[in-house]
């Protein structure tokens, strides 16, 4: 048995889903583990019962569909400030639960502090997809490209002892000796669900602010559509076709297991969901987060999927993605299940040849 650190980012639900699939994994095996994180993750955490280790959350500003980078900087600014002092703090809480594996999740601290210490370091993630594999890009993505190479080298590990990446496509690794792919981690709420298809499409947008022009293209298009993350228009009566529903997980993920297909921004784990049920995406990266776009363009290249990239949605593209609807659920069947046993057995695997120096003596963390 190991005593290991979840280390996850606070952002959005889908680190959160993954870590506690993980998690729950971890534990039937017979290990003990404790989170760490920020924001929504902990928050999320905190309401299922779970001790979390609190650092700050490092988070990204997004208007109109579209990443702001000088608010996103100025949001941050306070924790990149303090980052020694935090990275100390938290050293010494890990030290003091006697931590031997920490697993970071794009969180920006914990990898910091286990450094000071000399412990193991998992780097686990999709975002190091971006970073850690070779592809080729359509043109006009190098810029930001670029700067996602950056805020990733700065959150993530660089060179971690070993790097678990999470994904549905599977482009050559630059390290092969230190990082492994897996298929996505997918939550046994998901695994659970039996996958039909109704004559709806779901949609899902994380920031729907500025994209409500979309309502009336949905419309206009006649299909009929669920749709969850939007505010109600006062006239919804107007939109015979458009069902609005509160966010509720339980019916969200019925939905998603009930639809023909999905059109949503391109996070990773709705992505992975989606397939996982057999269902086709319409993806509409949030603009300037090149990680989406990524996930976008892959979706496409493989055929599972359409992506509309730096744009709004036309009735061009649901038509299209409505006319695409069969052939490409066709695409989906026979693709892996999931990655969670994979990941597992990865993680135990380093729990038992790299964390052999848990039992040695360790540097305490120096003093605030």
């Amino acid at each position: 048995m190991a005593r290991i650190i979840y280390a996850l980012s606070g952002q959005g639900r889908g680190h959160s889903s993954r870590g506690m699939a993980i998690t729950h994994g971890l534990r039937a095996r017979g290990h003990e583990v404790r989170f760490c994180g920020g924001g929504a993750a902990r928050d999320i955490l905190g309401s299922q019962g779970e001790e979390v280790l609190t650092v700050p959350q490092l988070q990204q500003i997004v208007r109109d569909n579209t990443i702001q980078a000088a608010s996103t900087i100025l949001a941050n600014w306070p924790s990149i400030r303090n980052l020694g002092q935090i990275v100390r703090r938290l050293a010494k809480a890990i030290e003091a639960w006697r931590a031997e594996l920490i697993i970071t999740d794009f969180e920006a601290f914990s990898w910091r502090a286990a450094e000071l210490l000399q412990i193991p370091v998992i780097s686990f993630n999709h975002q190091q997809v971006v970073t850690e594999t070779r592809y080729s890009l359509p043109p006009g993505h190098r810029y930001h490209a670029h700067l996602a190479r950056l805020i990733i080298n700065i959150i993530a590990p660089r060179a971690p002892q070993k790097l678990l990446l999470t994904s549905f496509f599977y482009p050559p690794v630059k390290r092969p000796e230190t990082t492994t792919i897996v298929p996505p981690i997918i939550r046994p709420e998901v695994q659970c669900l039996t996958p039909s298809r109704e004559d709806f499409i779901l949609v899902y947008y994380n920031q729907p602010e500025g994209s409500l022009q979309l309502l009336d293209r949905l419309r206009a298009h006649g299909q009929r559509y669920i749709i969850y993350n939007f505010p109600e228009p006062d006239d919804a009566h107007a939109y015979s076709n458009l069902v609005f529903k509160p966010a509720r997980l339980d019916g969200f993920l019925d939905d998603l297991a009930r639809c023909r297909g999905v059109l949503c921004t391109a996070g990773f784990t709705l992505i992975s969901e989606a397939l996982f049920l057999g269902k086709p995406l319409l993806a509409v990266p949030n603009r300037g987060i090149f990680e989406q776009t990524l996930n976008a363009i892959f979706l496409e290249r493989e055929a599972l999927g359409k992506a509309v990239i730096g744009r709004g949605v036309t009735l061009e593209d649901l038509s299209a993605f409505e006319e695409s609807l069969d052939k490409m659920a066709g695409n989906l069947y026979g693709r892996p299940a999931s990655g969670n046993k994979a990941a597992l057995d990865f993680i135990e695997n380093v729990v038992t040849n790299d964390c052999s120096s848990a039992n040695q003596p360790q540097i305490s963390a120096p003093d605030l």
